[in-house]
């Protein structure tokens, strides 16, 4: 019995809900140097940060971290597109 609880939480951790880095494709259809995705990446993803600030929590804190996290994907879109990037479809 331990032994398939061991496989089956090997097995299940490839389920888990991995952050990866979002594919992106150039918008002038132009290939995409990793390298200097990843840079502009980098500066979007500190501009974001910044831009979104802190929010108040309000009365239900979770909710304050989701309009957070919304907002912060939101200047992080914006930055990339700015730069000629979006993200491509999966």
């Amino acid at each position: 019995m331990r032994a398939f609880l061991i496989a089956m939480a090997i097995a299940l951790s490839g389920c888990a809900d991995h952050k990866s880095t979002p594919n992106y494709t150039r918008t002038d259809g132009a290939p995409v140097d990793p390298e200097k995705v990843q840079a502009v990446l980098a500066q979007c993803k500190g501009e974001a940060a910044t831009g979104a600030g802190s929010s108040d929590p309000g009365i239900i804190p979770y909710y304050g971290e989701i309009a957070q996290q919304r907002k912060e994907t939101t200047l992080l879109d914006a930055c990339m597109a700015r730069n000629g990037y979006i993200q491509a479809q999966q």
